[in-house]
């Protein structure tokens, strides 16, 4: 959009110094007003481009908040699993899993080097290193602080608390940080956005990553969204039956191994061996609903009320 921005009004200056060459004052200001109305065309696709990155933050941030309220209604449940959901989140994926990507992924060693030759083996490694974490997070959670808690009710809350604070410290956050950085490159304000990106490298990184954005891109995140909240309160569900009953065991290995098949394309996107964003966000979808089906099963069957 900035490029195109740009190139307008490259055009413009070129037209402007030849205006006198010979052209009637008729014609320059036909070509002007062309120009003018170019100009104008890229500077609305900027505002709505804008408009629809803020609006996707807004949505990914008010998202969980809107289904924990209608949540906190209709069951009259208490709201501190929904914190504790999201401790865990915090602690096991933000803190845990994320150490171990800066061993594996980060740091330049044989392993990292390994699993960033393949697409597969990346692929494998962090959809398992997601299940396994984060499920693992729940069991231990709901083993300890949460222990005292044997209402079904509240592994939908504490699912909302941990798939909410992922929407809103992931999505939304970095949704808004493009939008700032998109607000800063239109401005033309380099001491700004150089000062968010730390580095001149970052920046440009940033700069060429904003060139994805479009509004199917927006609405695609916002979907993306809606499965992954689906996805952490079916999850919730079936981690809760597992540490409730021993011989319920079985339903922590299902939420892992569905976890990292949820994860899967996105990580083979990520990796850059899936080109279009369609498809993935398609998956996921799906995944969520037959996770969704099945954990209300798992409530109604198996969970205590």
């Amino acid at each position: 959009m900035a490029d195109d921005y740009k190139k307008v009004q490259e055009e413009y200056e070129k037209m402007m110094e030849t205006m006198f060459s010979g052209k009637s004052s008729e014609e320059v200001a036909a070509s002007i007003l062309q120009q003018q109305e170019a100009m104008m065309q890229h500077m609305d696709m900027d505002q709505v481009m804008k408009e629809a990155m803020g609006a996707a933050a807004a949505f990914c941030a008010l998202l969980p908040i809107g289904i924990l309220i209608w949540w906190r209604r209709t069951e009259r449940t208490r709201l501190l699993p929904a914190l504790w959901g999201a401790l865990t989140f915090l602690l096991f994926a933000r803190g845990l899993e994320m150490g171990l990507h800066y061993l594996c992924i980060l740091s330049d060693n044989a392993v990292s080097r390994a699993i960033l030759s393949s697409p597969w083996l990346y692929m494998l490694y962090g959809a398992l290193t997601a299940g396994i974490f984060e499920e693992c997070g729940r069991f231990c959670m709901y083993k300890t602080v949460m222990r005292r808690y044997d209402g079904r009710a509240a592994a939908v809350t504490a699912g909302i608390g941990h798939g909410g604070i992922e929407a809103m410290t992931v999505s939304a956050a970095s949704m808004a940080l493009y939008l700032v950085f998109a607000l800063c490159w239109n401005a033309g304000d380099t001491d700004a956005l150089l000062k968010l990106a730390g580095s001149a490298e970052t920046a440009q990184t940033v700069a060429d990553s904003l060139g994805k954005y479009t509004v199917g891109y927006c609405l695609l995140a916002c979907l993306e969204r809606v499965s992954a909240m689906l996805l952490h309160i079916s999850l919730s569900v079936f981690v809760f039956a597992a540490a409730r009953s021993r011989a319920k065991r079985g339903y922590l290995a299902f939420a892992i191994g569905l976890h990292a098949i949820f994860d899967m394309p996105a990580a083979l996107y990520q990796f850059g061996y899936v080109k279009q964003l369609f498809p993935v966000e398609l998956w996921l979808a799906v995944c969520a609903l037959y996770a969704l089906r099945s954990a209300r099963k798992c409530y109604l069957e198996e969970c205590d009320a």
